[in-house]
């Protein structure tokens, strides 16, 4: 099928936007045929706007690589049932995914509701939607062997025969080149997006996502900034789809479980999806694998991954809590066929994504999969629970250093035993001490409490705070900041540092909070690594300060039990691999130090360093050494 661009533009404007900062990453192989790459860039240098950008490069002409989108039910009142990305790409085994058509009803469902899709949509040949109207008319299709097609108006509606995939939109932003954007009714309004595209040659299919309504992270972008991502990643001609709340994209890891790639903002949820009534994914095969026999060993505040290539090569993990990842821990020794990389400063029962990469002949191999570290809540020694005392102020103390350990609080009211309270949910247990105004019963609709209560508290920790984690199970009413001896820990929704927090700030994203609304299930946290080397031996002060999700809130709710466990609670065992002429020697656990001996009597002494983190990597010594851990 001959390729074709259909367009009923009067002006082509060749205009593109001028970026104050671009960044445009390189082009990283998922799987067979899929390639993923990211950008990133701060647009109209006057009023900055960020753009966080992700981008898919399907290789059309590969025979493994097959198109799906969403299939028609069958048995249902509707065209569809309503899915996520990420459930899409879970139900039906597709390797990357991203949101397609718009749809109704919008914008709030449930998995598995009847939707019509807007638009036309064809999934395996079986149309799914008909082309209803000239709205939403700009569509992008395929046959069974992949040949790509954008019909900027299909209305009336162009014939589908020898249509295998087919999928709608708002409008074509990017025709032969040309960049329409600055003529398209949403010319200026900065949102989501998400968008496809073909290649001049054809032989690309161009996924793009672009994150918004997320200040500090992502702005969003105009229809004229979608078309020139895609010219950026490969496109010359393309389309926007449904965006705003709806926009996602997402991979699957080693086991099919999906993975985020963008960060979706569904009611206004950094990270949620939303459920829509079509979906577009990717089939493909594995990538010739040059990484093997990977195994993953977790502990609670460390992980070990181990793994092999057939020629010495580089090794380097990225890893996070997200598919985002955000930190990568590489190997100190040089080139070599077995691997070996050990996590350190994780916090215990936690999913956290990884990517291995080895760079072998000049060729980059990856290899992406997740682990859950264990919980260590055998461990766990609790040092008060949620009846612990505090003192409590309402006034307004943005500048004073109340968070420090030696503030002077005695004009503050208390102690008083948790829960500390103004609620009348008979749901909310235990409400032990009111607080102002009312000190007890929830004030009625329209009267607000004080929008800050500020706590502090001693506790006493007689451990070795050397590698401790702390586990924090609290009820919040509604969203808190938490400081130990001075320090910051943690916000529990509230905006992400380095956002100021001052006595007026209420919960982020707007309107969050726990639960149903009030404090009947616990917000529980972990935090460990360098977040708490303000831990002392002795008395320490925590302080939290709890503000609502809206400033005519009428109730509040405080309390907090806090536990600890220490690294001797893992037994480590110390390994060794040898290759050529180096040793490298890893274990699981922190808080560890490595030591050496010319004999297993001693006398012994740390390796020079010290080495506290496991993997160690050295050349092989030419006497006898001996070698161990002590805590």
């Amino acid at each position: 099928m001959n390729r074709r661009i259909c367009t009923c533009a009067a002006l082509l404007l060749t205009q593109t936007i001028a970026p104050a900062g671009v960044f445009v990453g390189n082009w990283e192989p998922l799987f067979k045929g899929i390639e993923h790459a990211s950008g990133q860039a701060i647009v109209d240098a006057s009023t900055p706007r960020q753009q966080q950008v992700q981008a898919l490069r399907v290789d059309l002409r590969d025979p493994d690589v097959k198109l799906f989108s969403t299939p028609r039910a069958t048995n249902g009142p509707l065209e569809t049932f309503g899915q996520n990305t990420s459930l899409f790409l879970k139900t039906y085994g597709v390797n990357v995914a991203i949101n397609a058509n718009f749809y109704d009803p919008c914008c709030s469902a449930t998995p598995g509701q009847p939707m019509n899709v807007t638009g036309l949509a064809i999934s395996r040949g079986v149309v799914v939607s008909q082309q209803e109207s000239a709205t939403d008319s700009s569509v992008i299709m395929f046959t069974s062997n992949n040949v790509g097609t954008i019909v900027a108006n299909n209305w009336p509606p162009h014939g589908t025969n020898g249509i295998y995939t087919a999928i709608a939109g708002h409008y074509v932003v990017l025709a032969n080149g040309v960049n329409l954007g600055f003529s398209t009714p949403e010319a200026s309004t900065p949102n989501p997006r998400t968008a496809v595209g073909i290649s001049q040659d054809g032989r690309y299919l161009i996924m793009l996502t672009i994150d918004g309504r997320q200040p500090g992270w992502s702005d969003g972008a105009v229809d004229s900034e979608t078309a020139s991502w895609l010219i950026r990643f490969g496109s010359y001609n393309g389309l926007n789809l449904d965006g705003g709340g709806s926009s996602a994209m997402v991979k699957a890891d080693c086991d099919g479980s999906p993975i985020q790639l963008n960060r979706s903002i569904d009611r206004g949820i950094p990270g949620a999806e939303r459920v829509i009534a079509n979906n577009f994914g990717v089939f493909a095969k594995p990538l010739p694998y040059s990484i093997s026999n990977v195994v993953a060993v977790p502990s609670d505040a460390t992980t070990t991954i181990t793994w092999e290539t057939p020629e010495a090569a580089t090794a380097q993990i990225e890893y996070g809590t997200t598919g985002s990842y955000g930190l990568v821990a590489r190997a100190n020794s040089p080139s070599l066929k077995k691997h070996v990389i050990t996590l350190n400063g994780l916090s215990p029962n936690t999913t956290y994504y990884f990517r291995i990469t080895s760079i072998l002949a000049g060729n980059t191999y990856t290899y992406s999969c997740k682990l859950v570290t264990s919980s260590g809540a055998a461990n766990t020694t609790w040092l008060f629970d949620v009846t612990k005392s505090w003192k409590y102020t309402t006034n307004n103390l943005d500048g004073t250093g109340w968070q420090a350990a030696a503030y002077n609080d005695g004009s503050w009211s208390g102690p008083g035993a948790g829960l500390l309270y103004v609620e009348s949910s008979a749901s909310v247990n235990p409400k032990t001490t009111g607080l102002p105004p009312s000190y007890g019963p929830q004030l009625p609709a329209g009267t607000g409490v004080a929008p800050t209560y500020y706590f502090r508290t001693h506790f006493t920790f007689n451990g070795n705070p050397a590698g401790a984690t702390l586990t924090f199970s609290n009820f919040v009413d509604d969203g808190a900041v938490f400081y130990l001896n001075g320090v910051e820990m943690r916000r529990l929704r509230m905006a992400a540092a380095p956002a100021a927090i001052t006595y007026t700030s209420v919960t982020d994203p707007p309107g969050a909070y726990a639960c149903t609304g009030d404090a009947t299930c616990p917000d529980v946290f972990i935090i460990s690594g360098p977040l708490i080397t303000n831990l002392v031996s002795g008395d320490n002060v925590l302080a939290v300060e709890v503000h609502q999700y809206q400033l005519t809130s009428n109730d509040i709710v405080f309390g907090s039990a806090l536990g600890y466990s220490v690294p001797g609670g893992v037994r480590p065992f110390l390994n060794l691999i040898r290759e050529q002429g180096f040793m490298t020697l890893y274990w699981n656990g922190s808080g560890f130090t490595l030591q050496q001996a010319d004999a297993p009597e001693g006398p012994w002494i740390d390796v020079p360093g010290p080495v506290t983190n496991s993997a160690y990597a050295f050349e092989i010594p030419s006497d006898i050494k001996f070698y161990r851990l002590r805590n």
